[in-house]
C-alpha cells in the first residue's frame, strides 16, 4: 500500500510527464478499444452472460455467471481454461432454479478474518412453494398470485477458492408476480467505510409490474438490508432506513415509484446518494431518467424533482471515470446509447453538475440541465451488436463487454504528439513557461498534501469520539440523564427517562439490541446473555490493523432526536477509549436493564442482581487501574485451576501444637480462632464463586466448565 508521500510523489510526476507530453499536443484525441479478455459463447440462444465482476486484487481474474446459473473463474491470460465454480441447477434439484439475475462480492470478500470475508451473494428465480414455514417478503394488500419467488443466497469459498455448498444460506425472498419482475441488481456501495451507517449493507432493485404498480413494492423499488445473519434472522434493516418505523410500508424499502429500474450508482464518494438510471413511465411515452435519490422517494404520482438528465435513448452502464487511460474523460459520467442508425455512441456529463430543485420552479425541474457530449461514435464491426454494456473494473478504467460476442475490451485515448518547431528564443520562452507550470504543479501538490493530511486527522477514529458522546450517568434521582463529551467534566446534554423511546446497542454500525415502547422490546435474562455471546464472538474475533472494533448506545427521544454514546472504540491495537472491553459489556448490559425497566417495564422481568449504575460524577472516575497484562494472561490467572489451590481448606499436621496466648491477649480478642479460621474459607469462597459466575457470563467457560469448576469449590469446601 502507498504511504501519503509515494502517492504525492507519484502524482507530481505524473503532472511532469502530462506537461511535457502536453506541450505541443494536438486539442483532438482519439480513442480506441484493445481486447483484453474473451468469454466463451453461451450453448444455448436463450441464454446470456451476466456482467463479469473482477476479482478484487487480482486484475487478470473475473467471475462470470450466466442466466440458467453457473458461475466460473475466468483468467484473462488463459481464457481457454474456464474454471466451473458454482451450478445452482445441481443444487436445486427440489426446487430449481428458473433463472439467475444478478451476483455481488461482500466489500471485505478479500480481507481475511473479516466478517464477508470470501463471500458472495447471488439473486436468482423459483417458482413459489406451498411450505408455510418458508418466509415471503410480500405486500399483503395484493390479491393476485404471485406464482415465484425472487431469492438472494450467500455462498463463501473455502480454502481451495472453490464454493463451500455447506456454507449455501437463504438471505432474503421476495414474492414477484412474473419472471420478468425478478431482481436486476445487487450492490454494495464501493466508497462505504467500516465506521460509515451504511457499511456492508445490500441494495437489490426491483423491477416495476405495470398490473401492480400501485403497490410500493412493486413499483419499480430499491430495498436496503444487512444481509449478515443476527439473532437468529437471516437479514436486519437498519434503522437509518427511511421507512424503518412506518407500519404501512415495509421497513427494507430505499425508494420506490421509480419504474423501470436499469441501474444504479454512487456518483459522489462523500455522499449516499444514489443516481439512478431508469424508464420512467408517468406519461406517455415513458423517457429515460438519470434521477438523484437520497432514500426515502416516492415517484409513483410525482415525477422525480432531483434528476441530472432525461431523454428518449436509453443508457446501458453508467460510469464515473477516475482512470488513467483517458484523461479527457477523467471525472465525468460516462455512458453508452444507440442513436437512430442503431449505432452504439460513447456519451458524458459534468459530474460536478448537481441540480437544486429548491430554487427552481416545478417547470424549470423538469427541464435537462445540460445536453450530453457525444464522446466518440463507435463504429467498429465488432461492436455492432444489440447488447453491449459499459463498465469499470479495479483500478477504475472503462471496460465494454460485447455480451453476445463474449469479448471484453478496454478503452484508451490516443493523442498525437507534434514537432516542436520555431527559433531559440520561441523553445527558451517556452521552456520558461514549462518551469513556471511545474512550480506551481509543486506548490499545488504541496498543497494537497497538506489538506490530504488534515482530512485524515478529521477523519480518524479520535475524530469519530470527539464528534459523538463518550459517557453518560445517571443523576441521583434516578429520573435524568447526563451525557458528557471526550474529556469533558461539564454536562453536554440531559434527557428524562421517561421521555426515552428506544435504545438500541451498537456494534459497530449494526444494532445488535433494541429496547422500545412496543410489547416484547423489553430485557430479560436470555437477552442478556445473547448479547454477551455476541460481544464474546466479537471479542475472540482477531483485530487486523485497519479494523475498527466500536460500541455504543444509541438512544432516541423524539423522531430526529438520536444521541450516539460511544463507550468503546479500537483501531487494530490501538484502543482509543479508556475502559477495557468486559467493563463496557457490564456497562452495557447494566444499562440496557435501566433503560428497559424505566420505559417498557411490562416485557422487562426482575434482574437477579441490581444494575451498578454509578450517579452523576461517574464520568470523572475515568483514571482507574487498570490490569496493563495481556487478556491471554488474565483469564489464564483467573481459571478455576489457578482459583482453587488459594482456596483449599488448611491441611492439618502432627506438629507440636503452639504455644498458649498469655491471658491479656486472650482478653483483648473475644472470637474463637476457629470461628475466624470458618469465616475467612467461606469468604473465599463467595470470593472465588463470584470470580466463576464472572467468567461465564464473558463467555470463557462453557456450562460445563462452570459446573465442573463449582462442584470442585464446594467438594473442597
Amino acid at each position: 500500500m502507498l504511504t501519503a508521500k509515494n502517492r504525492l510523489f507519484s502524482i507530481l510526476l505524473l503532472s511532469l510527464l502530462w506537461v511535457s507530453g502536453a506541450h505541443g499536443a494536438n486539442e483532438d484525441s482519439q480513442y480506441f478499444l484493445q481486447k483484453i479478455a474473451q468469454v466463451p459463447p453461451v450453448e444455448q440462444h436463450n441464454n446470456q452472460w451476466l456482467l463479469p465482476l473482477e476479482q478484487p486484487g487480482n486484475s487478470k481474474h473475473y467471475f462470470l455467471a450466466n442466466k440458467q446459473g453457473q458461475i466460473y473463474q475466468l483468467g484473462q491470460d488463459t481464457p481457454e481454461n474456464l474454471s466451473p465454480l458454482l451450478d445452482l441447477t445441481a443444487l436445486s434439484v427440489n426446487n430449481p432454479i428458473v433463472e439467475l439475475n444478478a451476483f455481488t462480492l461482500h466489500p471485505n470478500f478479500s480481507l481475511r478474518g473479516q466478517i464477508g470475508f470470501a463471500t458472495f451473494y447471488t439473486a436468482h428465480i423459483e417458482k413459489a412453494t406451498s411450505n408455510e414455514k418458508t418466509k415471503r417478503l410480500l405486500d399483503t394488500t395484493v390479491s393476485l398470485a404471485l406464482p415465484f419467488d425472487a431469492v438472494i443466497t450467500e455462498w463463501q469459498l473455502d480454502l481451495a477458492k472453490t464454493v463451500d455448498q455447506s456454507s449455501q444460506r437463504e438471505v432474503l425472498r421476495i414474492a414477484i408476480p412474473t419472471l420478468a419482475s425478478g431482481i436486476k441488481q445487487l450492490k454494495f456501495n464501493p466508497h462505504s467505510k467500516s465506521w460509515h451507517d451504511d457499511y456492508a449493507q445490500l441494495y437489490i432493485s426491483l423491477p416495476q409490474s405495470l398490473s401492480l404498480k400501485e403497490y410500493p413494492l412493486y413499483s419499480g423499488a430499491i430495498l436496503r438490508i444487512h444481509p449478515e445473519k443476527n439473532a437468529g434472522q437471516n437479514y436486519t434493516v437498519s434503522h437509518n432506513n427511511p421507512y424503518y418505523a412506518n407500519d404501512d410500508i415495509n421497513k427494507t424499502l430505499y425508494l420506490f415509484g421509480a419504474g423501470q429500474i436499469n441501474q444504479f450508482i454512487w456518483p459522489d464518494k462523500h455522499a449516499p446518494r444514489l443516481l439512478i438510471s431508469h424508464e420512467y413511465n408517468v406519461k406517455k411515452p415513458p423517457t429515460h431518467w438519470l434521477s438523484y435519490s437520497n432514500g426515502g422517494d416516492d415517484w409513483r404520482n410525482k415525477s422525480p424533482q432531483n434528476f441530472l438528465f432525461k431523454g428518449e435513448q436509453a443508457t446501458s452502464g453508467l460510469v464515473i471515470y477516475q482512470g488513467r487511460n483517458a484523461l479527457s474523460l477523467r471525472n465525468k459520467l460516462l455512458w453508452l446509447s444507440q442513436n437512430k442508425q442503431q449505432q452504439w455512441q460513447l456519451n458524458s456529463l459534468p459530474n460536478e453538475m448537481t441540480p437544486d430543485p429548491l430554487s427552481k420552479s416545478n417547470e424549470q425541474a423538469q427541464q435537462p440541465l445540460v445536453t450530453p457530449s457525444i464522446e466518440w461514435q463507435l463504429t467498429q464491426p465488432t461492436l455492432q451488436t444489440k447488447r453491449l454494456t459499459l463498465y469499470h473494473d479495479n483500478r477504475d478504467e472503462v471496460l465494454l463487454f460485447n455480451e453476445e460476442s463474449g469479448a471484453i475490451y478496454q478503452l484508451f485515448e490516443d493523442k498525437t504528439l507534434l514537432t516542436p518547431q520555431g527559433n531559440n528564443q520561441e523553445n527558451e520562452q517556452s521552456g520558461l513557461g514549462i518551469i513556471a507550470t511545474l512550480l506551481i504543479i509543486i506548490v499545488g501538490g504541496v498543497g494537497l498534501y497538506i489538506i490530504y493530511r488534515v482530512n485524515i486527522k478529521r477523519t480518524s477514529a479520535k475524530s469519530l469520539v470527539r464528534r459523538e458522546f463518550s459517557n453518560l450517568s445517571l443523576t441521583e434521582d434516578g429520573l435524568t440523564l447526563n451525557l458528557f463529551k471526550r474529556h469533558q467534566r461539564d454536562i453536554e446534554k440531559t434527557m428524562m427517562l421517561t421521555e426515552v423511546k428506544q435504545c438500541q446497542v451498537l456494534l459497530g454500525d449494526l444494532a445488535v439490541a433494541t429496547i422500545n415502547t412496543t410489547s416484547g422490546h423489553g430485557f430479560n435474562t436470555d437477552k442478556e446473555q445473547a448479547l454477551r455471546e455476541i460481544f464474546h464472538r466479537e471479542q475472540v474475533a482477531k483485530m487486523v490493523d485497519d479494523k475498527v472494533r466500536r460500541i455504543s448506545l444509541s438512544i432516541t427521544c423524539e423522531e430526529k432526536n438520536r444521541s450516539v454514546i460511544c463507550l468503546y472504540l479500537r483501531k487494530g491495537n490501538d484502543r482509543i477509549t479508556k475502559k477495557n472491553y468486559f467493563t463496557v459489556v457490564d456497562d452495557i448490559i447494566d444499562w440496557c436493564w435501566l433503560i428497559a425497566k424505566a420505559i417498557n417495564e411490562d416485557s422487562t422481568q426482575e434482574r437477579p442482581l441490581m444494575p451498578k449504575i454509578q450517579v452523576t460524577n461517574t464520568h470523572l472516575n475515568e483514571h482507574k487501574v487498570h490490569d496493563n497484562r495481556p487478556l491471554h494472561a488474565q483469564v489464564s490467572h483467573s481459571r478455576p485451576e489457578r482459583i482453587l489451590p488459594a482456596i483449599k481448606p488448611k491441611q492439618t499436621t502432627s506438629a507440636a501444637p503452639a504455644e498458649k496466648p498469655k491471658d491479656k491477649e486472650i482478653s483483648a480478642n473475644h472470637y474463637d480462632s476457629a470461628a475466624i479460621e470458618a469465616v475467612k474459607i467461606e469468604t473465599e469462597l463467595v470470593n472465588a464463586l463470584e470470580k466463576l459466575v464472572k467468567l461465564r457470563q464473558q463467555g470463557f467457560l462453557t456450562a460445563d466448565e462452570f459446573e465442573q469448576a463449582k462442584a470442585k469449590l464446594y467438594h473442597f469446601h
